[in-house]
Formats: C-alpha cells, structure tokens, sequence
C-alpha cells in the first residue's frame, strides 16, 4: 500500500469517527430537546466539538437531523432483514421477520425519534420526508420484492405486492407501535406479542395463497 492511499484512508477513518461523534451528540440533545429546541451550539457541546467543526460536517440542523434519522433506519432495517431468507418455509421467515420488525419498532429510541419528528413535521415537512424515505418504505420495498420473488404461479398478477407489504407493516405499527408511541402503553404480553405476529403473518400468507382461508395459525 503507498504512503498516500495509507494516508487517505487514515482520513477517512478519522473523519468517520468525528460524524459518528457528531451524531452521537446531536442524538442526545434532539432526544431531549425536540427539534426545535435544540441549537447547534448545544449539539457541538454536547459532542465535544467546536461549531466551527460542526458546521464542517453538516451545513445545518436540517442536514445533521436528517443524517441522524438515517444513519439509525438504516441500522434498523438490516437488523429486521436480517434472517429473512434462512428458512425454507414462508411462514418462518414471515414470523421473523415481524418479530425483527416490532423489535425495533417498540425500542425507546426509535420512539422518541419517531415523537421528534412528529412534533416537527408539520413545520418542516423535510423531516417527515427523510423519516418516510429512509424508515419507512424502504421495508415495504424489500419485503415487497421477497413476496414477488415467492409468490405461487400466478399470483403476481391477481394481488399488489407492494399494497400487501404496506398492509403488513401497518398492521404490526398500529398493533403495537402507535399505542406505545401515543398513549404511551407497555410493551404487549409475550402471550400478545405472538398472536400478533401470527394474525400479520397468517392475513399475509391467505393473500399470498399460501394459506387457506380459516388456517390455524
């Protein structure tokens, strides 16, 4: 390896840490602060960093908002693919899936994120575009595409697969998300927990044609 591609990426590695610290930091104060509310003279601080390198890295609030919610859905939605195509049978992977989904769903963080950008949105609209773009559909998107991939003959054609994957996911959102993120409920009973995913999978699998109507879960 030369001098100079050691160099550059010794640079790289550095200024890769220094956004992570970054992040790290703004992470902290928009949790508590709201969007709004925080400064970026409160995020430089809270990053042990000075404006001046603050202001390097993002141009402004919008931009290290942004960064921060996608950095933490893009972790989010590889750990909810993550086993999607171990098993043979749909129904396991299915089942993993929407465990790996709500897993992440019900987490504090991404609570309190999802509660920021509420609260924002309606001000600036950029924020619920970049949590919609990086959050939300792109899940729809992969499991849309696995459903096309296992479809039986013919079905591709009599059903949406992107509609389906939609359906999907908002089933599990509304089954457990929503009533923690707004009436601030307790995570469900694991007794719960597990009909749940098995009512998501089982409408799932009737629409695919994989299951028959009035199937056992």
């Amino acid at each position: 390896m030369s001098q100079g591609l050691k160099k550059t990426m010794e640079m790289t590695a550095k200024a890769e840490k220094k956004r992570a610290q970054i992040l790290d930091g703004a992470r902290a104060v928009f949790l508590v602060e709201g969007f709004d509310g925080a400064s970026m003279g409160a995020i430089a601080h809270a990053a042990g960093v000075s404006k001046g390198t603050l202001y390097t890295y993002f141009k402004g609030k919008d931009e290290l908002f942004t960064s921060l919610v996608a950095a933490y859905q893009n972790r989010s939605l590889e750990e909810t693919f993550r086993s999607l195509n171990k098993a043979s049978d749909p129904r396991e992977n299915l089942e993993t899936l929407a465990r790996n989904y709500l897993a992440r769903v019900h987490e504090p963080e991404n609570l309190a994120l999802l509660r920021v950008v509420v609260g924002a949105s309606a001000k600036f609209p950029s924020l619920g575009r970049a949590f919609y773009e990086t959050g939300m559909h792109p899940p729809v998107e992969r499991l849309a595409q696995y459903l096309k991939d296992n479809a039986p003959p013919g079905a591709a054609s009599a059903w949406d697969a992107e509609l389906a994957a939609v359906q999907f996911f908002a089933f599990l959102r509304a089954s457990v998300g929503i009533p923690m993120l707004i009436a601030h409920e307790p995570l469900p009973s694991p007794q719960r927990f597990s009909a749940i995913v098995a009512q998501a999978v089982g409408t799932l699998l009737r629409d695919l044609g994989e299951e028959p109507v009035g199937a056992e879960a």
